[in-house]
């Protein structure tokens, strides 16, 4: 069954948003609120006029969710704000069903950037690494669009079970 309207238009908006963020937090280690804020209310207001209060509230959480998710890592030092409110959007174009296995395919995409950065360093036998900030805007963009990708595959999103007793 392909997808409907609704989540053509969000996943184009999702990721168009993400790749520019991405292109841009590798060029100027930064990612700008001039795309992820009006993206993220854009997408808000998408679902919304589609899908309702129902809609509108998926987003919300989603929003929600993907702040907080990140927000943690960032009071830690480990990410930047600009990750955070990244991630935040990707939680307002998906929605909450979504919000797992974005966050997964993110870690895992992080994860790969990160060895693959320290092989370069190592082969280029620098140590100038040391303090280095990855930029995490690749590795989100890469999550969101496989977690898309799974969608539009016709997978199931990622859940958590709990078995009941």
């Amino acid at each position: 069954m392909p997808p409907d309207s609704e989540t053509l238009l969000a996943f184009a908006l999702t990721a168009a948003a993400c790749v520019a963020c991405a292109v841009i937090d590798i060029r100027t280690k930064r990612i700008p609120n001039a795309i992820t804020f009006p993206v993220a209310a854009a997408l808000l207001l998408l679902h919304g006029v589609f899908s309702g209060t129902t809609g509108l509230t998926s987003s919300a959480l989603g929003l929600a969710g993907g702040f907080i998710v990140f927000l943690i890592p960032h009071l830690f030092g480990v990410l930047g704000a600009g990750d955070v409110k990244l991630m935040a959007m990707v939680g307002a174009g998906l929605g909450t069903q979504a919000l797992l296995t974005a966050v997964l395919f993110t870690s895992i995409a992080g994860g790969a950037q990160f060895f693959v950065w320290l092989a370069w360093m190592r082969l280029a036998g620098t140590r100038k690494g040391r303090g280095y900030r990855l930029c995490y805007g690749p590795a989100i963009a890469a999550g969101a669009l496989a977690t898309m990708a799974l969608h539009l595959a016709g997978q199931p999103y990622l859940s958590l079970v709990i078995p009941q007793f």
